[in-house]
């Protein structure tokens, strides 16, 4: 990575702060093409939303014109695409990696998808694997080639905390596995 003495990204001034404010200036075409080289960059390791790309120029202090303005641009050349992104994000969750609806919503909030994006993925990707084939196939795979037996209470307490972190339902997990009595569920301290 090249670091650059006296940041091109920045309104530089010198040092004095007095004349900062005085010299804010439009779009600065190096910086702009500074903030789209950083994001293809970005773009070529995996997809990202419109937001992970603006909190990363921010993150390296580019103004708000040279962020709004790249991301104009990647917009226009279709490099971003927020509904496409959600779909392929939902997508590797429920599928690849086996996932819930809840972690799955959780996971695209966090990367800043409007809730009616996250809902057109989901509906998606649910009809592809719906959430209780999903859990069935982790209980199999937790079972197969393991000496694990579910008729075991501890047993079945760790397969369901564990799918209970993979964001499925505690109410889906439990018709899967069949009945955790309750005084068995909570530990010794009552949680």
């Amino acid at each position: 990575m090249i670091r650059y003495s006296s940041p091109r990204h920045k309104n530089y001034s010198g040092g004095n702060k007095k004349n900062a404010a005085k010299t804010a200036r439009p779009v600065d075409h190096l910086d702009l093409s500074h903030a789209l080289q950083i994001t293809y960059r970005l773009l070529s390791l995996r997809a990202h939303s419109a937001y992970e790309i603006e909190k990363k120029l921010r993150e390296r202090e580019f103004s708000a014109a040279v962020i709004k303005e790249a991301l104009e641009k990647l917009h226009e050349l279709k490099y971003l695409d927020d509904d496409s992104f959600a779909c392929q994000w939902a997508r590797n969750l429920a599928v690849n990696k086996l996932c819930g609806n809840r972690k799955i919503v959780t996971s695209l909030k966090e990367k800043g998808i409007a809730a009616h994006l996250i809902d057109k993925a989901l509906e998606e990707v649910r009809q592809e694997i719906p959430e209780e084939e999903a859990v069935s196939l982790l209980i199999k795979k937790k079972i197969t080639g393991k000496n694990i037996n579910l008729q075991n209470i501890k047993e079945k307490k760790k397969v369901f905390q564990n799918l209970l972190a993979k964001g499925f339902p505690a109410g889906l997990i439990l018709n899967k596995l069949g009945k955790i009595p309750e005084d068995d569920f909570h530990g010794e301290d009552g949680q």
